[in-house]
C-alpha cells in the first residue's frame, strides 16, 4: 500500500510538488498544489514590477526651436527636449516653458509660459496629422481686429445656408465651375469686359424700360422660324447698300 508523505520543504521555503505528484497525491492535493503554484507566481509578479516612475516641473528658456527635438535651458542644465502634444503653441528662442523631466532623463515640453520680448514672428499652432475641430451644442466665431487668412491646397465648405456681407471684394482665379437652380441678382450697375460670350439657353427675355444699344462691328442674325420686330416708328440708315431677298414681299 501507498503511503502518502507530507510535501517537503526545500531551500527558500517552497513547496516541492513533484513528492505530491510521485506519492499519488488525490486530486484535492492536486488543486491545492496548483492553487500554491499560481500564489507563488503573482506573488513573483508583485514583486519585480516595474514602478512608476516620477517627473520632475521645472522652469526653463528655449534655446533652439527650429528641430525637434528642441533645446532647452534650465538653471541646473541645458538638453533636448520634446513638445508634449498638448502644447500647441510652438516655442520660440527665448520663451518660458513648463518642462517635464522623468527618472530615464526624458523631457517634455508642456506649455509656452512667457514669450520673449523681442520676438517679431507671430505665434504659431501646430498640429501633426489630421486634425478636426468639433463645437456641440453652440456655435463657432471667429473674430480678428485686422486681417483672417485662409491657405490651403483644397478648401470645401458644405452649409444648409449661408450669408456673407463684405464691404468691397476681389476675386482673382483661373476656372470657374457652378451648378445651381436659380440665380438672382439685384445691381445698381453692372459692368463686365469679356473677350467671347457663348450663351446656351432654352428660353431668354430682356425688358428694358429706357434705351437699349449694341455696338459692333458686324451683326449677324440667324432665326429657324419667324422675326417679329413690332414698333412705334422704324428708321433703317446705311451708307451703303440696303438688300431685301425674299421669295415675297409685302409692303403696306
Amino acid at each position: 500500500m501507498t503511503t502518502k508523505q507530507g510535501p517537503a520543504q526545500t531551500s527558500g521555503n517552497q513547496t516541492d510538488t513533484t513528492l505530491f505528484l510521485r506519492t499519488g497525491a488525490g486530486k484535492s492535493d492536486n488543486f491545492i498544489i496548483g492553487r500554491i503554484n499560481r500564489m507563488e507566481a503573482n506573488m513573483l509578479n508583485l514583486a519585480t514590477q516595474k514602478q512608476p516612475s516620477t517627473a520632475l516641473l521645472q522652469y526653463g528658456s528655449v534655446l533652439k526651436s527650429d528641430s525637434a527635438p528642441i533645446r532647452v535651458a534650465t538653471d541646473t542644465a541645458a538638453f533636448q527636449a520634446g513638445v508634449a502634444a498638448s502644447c500647441l503653441v510652438r516655442p520660440e528662442p527665448g520663451d518660458k516653458v513648463l518642462v517635464s523631466i522623468d527618472e530615464l532623463g526624458g523631457a517634455y515640453v508642456l506649455a509656452v509660459l512667457e514669450r520673449a520680448r523681442h520676438r517679431r514672428r507671430p505665434t504659431c499652432l501646430v498640429f501633426d496629422g489630421e486634425v478636426r475641430l468639433q463645437v456641440r451644442n453652440g456655435g463657432l466665431a471667429v473674430a480678428a481686429d485686422q486681417a483672417v487668412t485662409l491657405a490651403a491646397g483644397e478648401v470645401e465648405l458644405d452649409a444648409h445656408a449661408g450669408k456673407m456681407r463684405i464691404g468691397a471684394l476681389s476675386f482673382a482665379g483661373k476656372i470657374v465651375e457652378t451648378q445651381v437652380e436659380n440665380v438672382k441678382l439685384v445691381a445698381n450697375a453692372l459692368s463686365s469686359v469679356i473677350r467671347r460670350t457663348v450663351q446656351r439657353v432654352t428660353s431668354s427675355y430682356r425688358y428694358v424700360e429706357e434705351h437699349d444699344e449694341i455696338q459692333s462691328s458686324s451683326t449677324r442674325m440667324l432665326v429657324d422660324g419667324t422675326l417679329t420686330m413690332q414698333t412705334k416708328n422704324t428708321m433703317h440708315t446705311a451708307e451703303g447698300h440696303i438688300k431685301i431677298d425674299a421669295e415675297q414681299i409685302h409692303l403696306g
